[in-house]
């Protein structure tokens, strides 16, 4: 029997917690026949994901970094993204990434793309000041706190269910110990 070596770095857990977002996606979401966008999808490492459940997945992101997973194309153009209606979307780390003027046109755009039954996936990191990493210093130009992201949600969806994330569980929580916030958002306004 061999046994199994893992080589850890932080890196990895990363990896591991950002595709339990679409695992989780996966798992919730059972209609296979959804029309689907993964908003901010980076690389589409977790558009790989949704593909594995939803056939018609579509992937955006307006800083493509030019790398691709096999298979995965990238739209760079959001008005072309904004001509069509989806049913489920996804937007997994990408607010954090904003000014507020910024945060709100995301929210409404996010709003818009959605078809009037359809599913909107959002997470971010937990707002900490200080904030924990370089990382976190560098890129993130506006963490929200957990209030702020349920206002912006309930300015579009009358029904916003809150969960929390601590590396690969997602679950209902206490808001002040989880790591990240992941809001399944309904019936839009």
């Amino acid at each position: 029997m061999k046994r199994l070596e893992i080589d850890y770095s932080l890196n990895s857990m990363d990896v591991l917690v950002s595709l339990a977002r679409y695992n989780f996606v996966n798992k919730i979401i059972q209609d296979k026949n959804l029309k689907v966008l993964d908003y901010g999808c980076g690389s589409g490492y977790g558009t790989k994901v949704l593909l594995e459940m939803f056939p018609n997945v579509t992937s955006h992101d307006t800083y493509f970094d030019d790398y691709s997973p096999a298979g995965i194309t990238v739209e760079t153009d959001i008005e072309k993204i904004k001509k069509q209606q989806y049913d489920l979307v996804t937007c997994f780390e990408v607010i954090e990434h904003m000014e507020e003027a910024a945060q709100n046109v995301l929210m409404d755009n996010l709003a818009g793309l959605l078809n009037k039954d359809g599913v909107l996936f959002i997470s971010t990191v937990r707002k900490m000041v200080p904030p924990p990493t370089q990382n976190r210093k560098d890129y993130h130009t506006r963490e929200v706190t957990f209030e702020e992201l349920y206002a912006f949600c309930s300015k579009h969806f009358k029904t916003v269910l809150t969960f929390g994330q601590i590396d690969q569980i997602i679950s209902t929580f206490n808001k002040d110990n989880h790591y990240h916030f992941v809001f399944v958002c309904t019936n839009k306004k």
